[in-house]
């Protein structure tokens, strides 16, 4: 699994996620609790085998992010609804190393805020 992050205007988080052909981008207002949930969520799947959070999907819904830790592997899964009656819907899986996960994760955090918050 490969994951990119980046700001775009009025402070959206994006991150691009890509495992083999499946790619998406997923978006939150407000870049720095983007980040900050994100790792809490995935600290929590490393240090105790499940994590998540939730975003507000941009431009409408909500955005389901889990991790969910088996000895050294870490799944990711993003969810999506619309809120009401509806479903979640599957908009990315994968599964890799969880240090490999980690270290990306943390690289990409540092990168984007400079190592600030990390």
């Amino acid at each position: 699994m490969d994951l990119h992050l980046a700001i775009e205007p009025h402070d959206y988080l994006v991150v691009h996620l890509r495992e083999g052909g499946e790619q998406t981008s997923v978006s939150v207002p407000n870049a720095r609790a983007g980040v900050t949930s994100l790792t809490r969520a995935l600290d929590d799947a490393l240090a105790h085998g499940y994590g998540e959070c939730f975003w507000p999907g941009v431009p409408g819904g909500q955005y389901w992010w889990i991790f969910k830790r088996d000895d050294a592997t870490l799944e990711t899964a993003v969810m999506w609804t619309r809120g009401g009656a509806s479903l979640w819907e599957h908009v990315f899986r994968a599964t890799d190393g969880a240090e490999h996960i980690r270290e990306q994760f943390r690289e990409e955090a540092a990168r984007l805020l400079g190592g600030a918050g990390l």
